[in-house]
């Protein structure tokens, strides 16, 4: 594009921005040179401090050489003009395009808004899962997923820009703006050292130097494909297909439906997994036989401390190290093979995968990214963002587990194989993070987790499906079926001062799940007994106890199915109250509950002013309602959850004593430090899963007549195949394997 289209798309906007505006000539002159001109007369300023740059060196130049001949002074500066000529006509075009761009960007914006605010429902349709989940505008940073940040923000650290430990991502941004300006002032001065680097930052945390760096996928380490119709047609065997419920858009009754059946319900989604080079191929296959066979010993931690100093860069088995050291009680040691683990796989993911601030402003923001975790690579992924989301939370990192926890979520949000949402409503609530305050009556800001909660339930993009195996029925239910979400709503409606909305939200969610009522007050220790005008617990609570008798509701659940979706919904409620009762233990919120629960078994109107309605008569003969029965109801949908294990969402883990798990600290520490110098732990049949000695038991079974046949064949007749450690110098190494006899270690003989 030339730059007279360039100045000519330019006149244009500026002429339609004139015509809207033309109502308030002054203030609209005002926005155009504020929005407009300014970017424009920046640009001319730039393109006159260039040129009067280039006249400066060309006068430089000129006077330096002034003993030289005059033609070939005139020579050399008509080339240096047509060169710098040449050189700079792409600059121009460069600055000019970047300069109307930006200025589109923020004419972009200005009507973008009025357009939100004339068409409210056009933010909430153009919305994605990813975009919710992992946009900015609600509520989401990026720096929270470094745990190191979240624990200086948690002792105050981080958010005093004049302490020591603060740090600012504008700061940063600033110095990257910086070292471009400086590339781009070195090429247009045609300077040879036009190398620029800039230093990679990890979102995960910063990168330890006894570490090492991971392998490419070139390398021998993990990559990163996109599962196209191109990919798995070059790939022979791979049978994968998109899974439901991203395939179609079923009603959730269970029932085949012609309309609904092969329909996308997510055309621009785009399917990611990782990829496993040979080399890692190779190591995950030994792991394998390790594991398959009970011989090798796998159980015992110390071999899989060898196997991690032997393999570095295998991830699956730093995370199941790391969780060892956990349940040990060693934490620091823990936490930081837990975060070496992340950094292989954020070293393997590109920057479109990757969470970022400005994913609202690109256009990958209208794509949603997903990742199946039944590939086996992506299953390992899942697994440690799993985990730094459970550690952080349970080291009151409440904004790193909400953080790690939206981004799992993102990656399969209707699956939800790792049941994120049962936990990160909590991790909404508890991480009290506000925003700035917009006005004077908000003194506090905005609840940022109270405000996720609420745009997630609202948006409905999250559903909760489960395929049952046996009827092969398909079950489909909205958020607010689960239990805690269900309060959780209402408690952030509460939250942001929107009472009328929070107090029919609860009242569904008591009406809906009113065995949760009489758990949340016994782990509060609330007294239930005592009776005070402000709360008459005895009167209430007969009514929320009735379904907590097993007797009266088998015989109301007489078909399987309702019994088996009420366990699951026990389970759910078990899981809620354990992990969410402290959120709901202060004065206020308790008064809060006791007021929704009257109305919910009492009614909205106060029963003094019905009965005095109906007359003195009656009013003289009852005062009480007949008792009232309320009864859970559990969707089938709730079964996804059935199989999770409560002991996930605690706040501490099951430790083991030290003596039970006997870990040998000489074995530990090579498995902490990577050192390419270290000698293998696991030599010899250990390295194959005790291999060897099943080789050789195989071996005796073969006639032996037979074996001296093949030893022939292979010039090896009467002697016997000798292993070399691959450990060994190179040279003599190298000298050992050319003898007919001698096979590497490791190492497959050819063909």
């Amino acid at each position: 594009m030339s730059s007279r289209a360039l100045r000519r798309l330019r006149v244009e906007q500026e002429a339609s921005l004139a015509e809207e505006h033309d109502g308030d000539e002054s203030s609209s002159d005002e926005e155009q040179n504020d929005g407009g001109g300014g970017g424009f007369m920046a640009m001319l300023e730039e393109e006159s401090s260039s040129e009067e740059e280039s006249s400066e060196s060309d006068d430089e130049e000129e006077e330096d050489e002034e003993d030289q001949p005059a033609v070939a002074a005139s020579n050399k500066s008509k080339k240096g003009q047509a060169t710098a000529k040449k050189e700079q006509a792409p600059v121009e075009e460069e600055e000019d395009l970047d300069a109307i761009l930006s200025d589109m960007k923020i004419q972009n914006e200005i009507t973008g808004d009025e357009a939100e605010n004339n068409d409210p429902s056009a933010s909430t349709n153009s919305s994605t899962v990813r975009s919710i989940l992992l946009s900015k505008t609600h509520g989401y940073d990026t720096q929270d997923l470094d745990l190191d940040y979240s624990l200086r923000d948690l002792l105050g650290g981080a958010a005093v820009a004049g302490n020591p430990l603060f740090i600012d991502d504008d700061d940063i941004q600033q110095q990257q703006q910086l070292q471009q300006q400086r590339g781009r002032n070195n090429r247009n001065r045609g300077g040879r050292n036009n190398r620029r680097t800039v230093a990679k930052k990890y979102l995960f945390g910063k990168v330890k130097p006894e570490w090492g760096k991971p392998p490419s996928f070139v390398g021998g380490g993990l990559g990163v494909k996109e599962l196209t119709q191109d990919v798995l047609e070059e790939e022979e065997g791979n049978k994968w297909s998109v899974p439901w419920p991203y395939n179609e858009s079923g009603d959730g009754c269970g029932e085949d439906d012609d309309e609904n059946k092969e329909k996308d319900a997510f055309p621009n989604a785009k399917w990611f997994t990782f990829d496993m080079s040979d080399t890692y191929s190779e190591i995950n296959r030994k792991y394998e036989q390790m594991l398959s066979n009970p011989q090798a010993g796998m159980q015992d931690p110390n071999l899989l401390a060898m196997f991690v100093a032997d393999n570095p860069f295998f991830a699956e088995t730093i995370l199941q190290m790391a969780m060892v050291l956990y349940y040990v009680n060693d934490r620091g040691r823990g936490s930081d093979l837990l975060r070496r683990c992340m950094y292989l796989y954020e070293t393997a993911l590109p920057s479109s995968l990757l969470p970022s601030n400005t994913n609202a402003n690109d256009g990958e923001a209208n794509n949603e990214i997903f990742m199946d975790i039944n590939l086996q690579p992506n299953s390992g992924f899942f697994a440690c963002l799993f985990r730094i989301m459970q550690t952080s939370g349970m080291s009151g990192c409440h904004p790193n587990a909400l953080a790690v926890g939206r981004y799992l979520l993102s990656l399969d949000p209707l699956r939800d194989p790792m049941g994120v949402l049962l936990i990160l409503d909590y991790y909404a609530l508890a991480s009290r993070r506000a925003s700035v305050a917009l006005s004077e009556e908000d003194e506090d800001g905005l609840e940022l987790g109270a405000s996720f909660i609420v745009d997630l339930v609202e948006s409905e993009k999250i559903t909760i499906n489960w395929e049952d195996d046996l009827t092969s029925r398909h079950h489909k239910c909205p958020l607010l079926q689960l239990p805690n979400w269900a309060f959780s709503y209402a408690m952030a409606l509460h939250r942001l001062s929107r009472k009328e909305e929070a107090d029919e939200a609860l009242k569904t969610a008591l009406e809906t799940f009113p065995m949760v009522l009489p758990k949340l007050l016994e782990m509060n220790k609330v007294n239930v007994q005592a009776r005070s005008f402000q709360m008459d617990w005895p009167t209430v609570l007969p009514a929320f106890n009735h379904d907590l008798n097993t007797a009266n509701i088998d015989e109301v659940n007489t078909q399987i199915e309702a019994r088996v979706a009420r366990a699951a919904g026990e389970h759910l409620v078990r899981i809620f109250v354990e992990r969410n009762h402290k959120l709901w233990k202060e004065n206020d919120v308790v008064q809060w509950m006791y007021s929704c629960s009257e109305k919910v078994v009492k009614g909205d109107e106060p029963q003094l002013e019905k009965e005095a309605d109906a007359g003195e008569g009656a009013m003289s003969t009852s005062t009480e309602l007949p008792p009232k029965q309320l009864t859970s109801k559990f969707s089938p949908a709730l079964v996804r959850y059935a199989q999770c294990d409560p002991s996930d969402y605690e706040d501490r883990f099951r430790t083991f004593p030290p003596e039970a798990i006997a870990l040998d600290p000489n074995l530990v520490g090579p498995a902490l430090v990577h050192d390419h110098r270290r000698g293998r732990f696991l030599r010899g049949g250990q390295a194959r899963g005790g291999g060897g000695m099943m080789e050789r038991e195989m071996m005796e079974d073969v006639p032996a007549d037979l074996m001296e046949q093949l030893r022939g064949m292979l010039g090896m007749a009467g002697n016997e195949v000798d292993l070399l450690d691959p450990d060994s110098p190179i040279l003599q190494l190298y000298l050992q394997s050319l003898l007919p006899w001698a096979q590497v270690e490791g190492v497959r003989p050819p063909r």
